[in-house]
């Protein structure tokens, strides 16, 4: 058994973000079950799901080849991870009307129709593969580019953008309520943790794959902290400083 560091941080991302996604999914579950819409939860643990099954692929794909996990791999980390969390995202950015319904939908057919086309349908060349092989130095070897791969990036441009710049509209927006500032730094770490991942492609070319993945790993971690930091806002910092003081004078 060859221990690499991509196969130790990929598991360690993969346990964080198993962890996080069932954080997300329980909170999600249990306002469904008091009657609330909490439509960015689901999103989210659905993001958070697919990142622990791009890492657990990487994991597995360590070890021994499979094209279902290799495919899976791809899909998942590359294709369908960032769009889903800034699904998320713009559930609580865009509450009127039914564009982030919309979006949706279109995510679903996307991934829907995405996912047997790698599965099933995607030539792979399992002769590139070794024990112990970064995944990534061997996409081009063992995937043919075009087909489901042209998907990647305008789905990755939109999730991150979506996720990173809904991030820092919301710290921006509370920073300048000066209201609850747990959630504003929340929100920088969440917009931080988004753009470790989407650097993976620059570390790519400049063959520094090895730091892809601690990317990956920073990421989900920030990106976690963050979460905690938006949804545990003390009573107090929820009152603006002004109507603290006018109740202050008032007694």
């Amino acid at each position: 058994m060859t221990i690499t560091l991509p196969l130790v941080l990929s598991v360690i991302t993969a346990v964080i973000s198993a962890i996080f996604a069932g954080v997300v999914f329980k909170r999600w579950w249990t306002a469904r079950s008091e009657g609330k819409q909490r439509p960015h939860l689901l999103a989210w643990s659905i993001g958070l799901a697919l990142y622990f099954l791009g890492s657990f692929a990487q994991v597995v794909l360590s070890f021994t080849w499979s094209p279902i996990f290799f495919a899976l791999w791809y899909w998942s980390g590359a294709l369908a991870v960032a769009p889903w969390l800034g699904q998320g995202t713009v559930y609580l950015l865009v509450r009127r009307g039914s564009i982030a319904r919309n979006i949706q939908m279109a995510l679903i057919l996307i991934c829907v129709m995405t996912l047997p086309w790698a599965l099933f349908l995607t030539p792979m060349n399992g002769d590139a593969w070794r024990p112990g092989i970064d995944m990534v130095t061997i996409i081009n070897d063992v995937m043919q580019k075009g087909g489901v791969r042209g998907f990647v990036p305008i789905m990755n441009i939109w999730g991150t953008l979506a996720l990173v710049g809904g991030a820092i509209y919301s710290a921006w927006l509370f920073r300048r309520k000066n209201i609850m500032a747990n959630r504003a730094y929340g929100n920088w770490l969440i917009a931080a943790g988004g753009l470790f991942p989407a650097l993976g492609g620059a570390l790519i070319r400049l063959n520094l794959t090895e730091l892809k993945y601690a990317g990956e790993m920073i990421g989900v971690i920030l990106i976690f902290i963050g979460f905690s930091l938006t949804v545990n806002v003390p009573e107090e910092a929820k009152t603006p400083k002004h109507r603290k003081a006018a109740e202050v004078t008032s007694t």
